[in-house]
């Protein structure tokens, strides 16, 4: 019997053959958030407070979705390069599918990204010695960080496929991560209702919670990192945030097949 290959895993392992090629850019986009790390490292300090935990070690779990959203910015560029070179062109005249070709893109960019989280991971709670609860809850919020990865590179894709140009798609893509990263809360604390309308937020609060502090899915989630010091409890609990965070993703990847699979030209 005729074994058929998955299509997507096909375009998934050339796009990931495509960054190996490309490795001087891969180091920069890991390079990155270690270098922010580092200098949020000295700028918050490691004085401990009577819970034994820093001010950066509340301030790490930002520093992870920060890296993650480089993700959206990666993807869009990956893609709106693929646009440029007339690799999409071609692929789009192949019995593919414009859905394959989507979740082929989504599948190489998200275990990049992977890599991406474990090598913060490693660096912060590793080398750096950062405070966490146990290896479960770390290992919980490892898979938090990957489903938010997720939904970041879905948005990158979809900025790429709006986008006419490589330039347009990483200026747009960086507008729109930054807008995200900021108006969360995650890289220093935003009191304002618009932070529960970026997935950010409820992705930084929840492994904040989870591997930080050590509450459970049925505890109030917080409004922001200031939890004791003017953070307040919500409505809702880590469970009902993490459902947010898994429809956020679920959303972003049926809008992207959506949109992908308009018959407009590459």
């Amino acid at each position: 019997m005729k074994i058929i290959e998955n299509k997507a895993a096909q375009i998934a392992i050339k796009n990931l053959k495509d960054k190996l090629r490309h490795w001087q850019y891969l180091f920069f986009a890991l390079l990155l958030p270690i270098m922010f790390t580092i200098m949020f490292y000295f700028m918050l300090g490691t004085e401990k407070d009577p819970t034994g935990r820093s001010n950066f070690d509340y301030g790490f779990p930002g520093m992870i979705i920060y890296a993650i959203g480089i993700g959206t910015m990666n993807a869009a560029i990956m893609f709106a390069q693929d646009k440029k070179s007339g690799m999409l062109t071609r692929l789009d005249t192949m019995p593919t599918g414009r859905k394959n070709l989507f979740l082929g893109a989504l599948i190489s960019e998200s275990l990049f990204l992977m890599l991406q989280i474990a090598i913060m991971f490693v660096f912060g709670y590793v080398i750096l010695g950062l405070y966490f609860e146990g290896p479960l809850e770390l290992f919980f919020g490892f898979l938090i960080a990957v489903l938010f990865g997720i939904s970041a590179v879905g948005l990158g894709i979809m900025i790429a496929s709006i986008s006419k140009t490589v330039e347009i798609a990483n200026a747009f893509s960086l507008l729109v991560f930054m807008l995200l990263i900021f108006l969360s809360g995650s890289l220093m604390p935003f009191e304002s209702p618009i932070v529960y309308f970026t997935p950010p937020f409820w992705a930084k609060q929840i492994f904040l919670q989870l591997t930080v502090l050590g509450h459970g899915l049925n505890d109030s989630l917080y409004s922001s990192s200031l939890i004791g010091a003017g953070a307040e409890a919500l409505p809702i609990t880590l469970l009902g945030g993490l459902l947010i965070v898994v429809a956020f993703s679920i959303g972003f990847t049926l809008l992207g097949i959506l949109i992908f699979q308009k018959k407009t030209k590459f």
